[in-house]
């Protein structure tokens, strides 16, 4: 009668054999067959990004033909005139208001939805649904409802006699941002709880048991178990929409287009205007501080979060 073999004859047996795969693998998928995707990335994505650097530098216009290096010229004057200035304040505190109301009000809904309604699936997918949707087509939508005439805001403001609140939303200096962020935090809040749903039923019920058992509160259980678990959750959320926020063009772009007296104006809006004018240089330059500007803040966060979580 043949022996079984042993553990660790049976080990080394299935290394042998995920070694041969292996080789096999390599036979036939070779090395050269990164050369295409490289080509293409090199092509399609560095050499781009690597001229629109340099061209950050040059005055390239539609008016000259002959391009002339500049130097920080357009980056002094970004930074210096307070037309430019106004832009990248808008843009921060786009970013910094829509990302902190999406995630409270997303988590919000989040631990809502979580369990305990039967018609919980059907609330998720009615509040995820404007994530599916056109910034584009979202934009006209609300320069309908905001209209100062026949809108559906100033409408029931008037029904329920409040008609000295009614006012041109869109149209107004002191609310025309308020707005934009509104409709912002409404399109993408439903994104932020699916994130958060995720990591709410991944956490084990292990922990909640145990919590319940050291007569920890609802409050308690939410700081000291739920929070440190989604933590993980926190910090997508925290990246995808602060990237967002300072990479926001359509919906600013329909419904104010930087308007009035550029109160929502956006780094992007004022790229598409640059460079439509024909500032090619100036435009890239401004690109290139968007790009800065959503790379520190991306890595801030996950530099923050990852010393949080240890």
């Amino acid at each position: 009668m043949a022996i079984p073999p042993t553990f660790t004859a049976f080990f080394r047996q299935n290394k042998i054999e995920i070694r041969r795969k292996a080789m096999n693998y390599k036979k036939v998928y070779p090395f050269y067959f990164l050369i295409i995707p490289l080509v293409l990335y090199v092509g399609l994505f560095i050499l781009p990004s690597a001229m629109g650097l340099v061209l950050s530098f040059t005055d390239w216009n539609a008016m000259n033909d002959e391009i002339h290096f500049i130097g920080l010229s357009h980056f002094k004057d970004i930074f210096t005139n307070s037309r430019y200035v106004i832009v990248i304040v808008n843009t921060l505190i786009f970013a910094a208001v829509t990302t902190v109301f999406k995630n409270v009000i997303g988590f919000s809904m989040a631990l809502a939805l979580n369990k305990g309604f039967k018609t919980r699936n059907l609330l998720r997918t009615i509040f995820f649904f404007p994530v599916m949707l056109s910034p584009l087509i979202i934009g006209l939508v609300f320069k309908s409802i905001y209209n100062p005439q026949y809108g559906i805001v100033n409408g029931l403001l008037r029904t329920i006699g409040l008609d000295v609140l009614a006012k041109d939303w869109l149209g107004n200096t002191a609310t025309a941002l308020g707005a934009v962020i509104a409709v912002e935090i409404w399109r993408l809040v439903g994104q932020n709880m699916v994130i958060y749903i995720a990591g709410l039923q991944a956490i084990s019920e292990d922990y909640l048991e145990a919590a319940d058992i050291d007569g920890a509160g609802r409050f308690q259980k939410l700081r000291y178990v739920i929070i440190p678990q989604m933590l993980p959750s926190i910090t997508i959320n925290l990246v995808l929409n602060l990237i967002a926020g300072l990479k926001v063009f359509d919906l600013v772009f329909v419904l104010t287009n930087g308007g009035p007296a550029r109160v929502t104006e956006v780094l992007n809006t004022l790229v598409y205007k640059e460079y439509s004018s024909g500032r090619y240089g100036f435009s890239t330059a401004l690109g290139l501080i968007m790009f800065i500007f959503t790379c520190i803040a991306a890595f801030s966060v996950l530099k923050a979060m990852s010393k949080e979580e240890d």
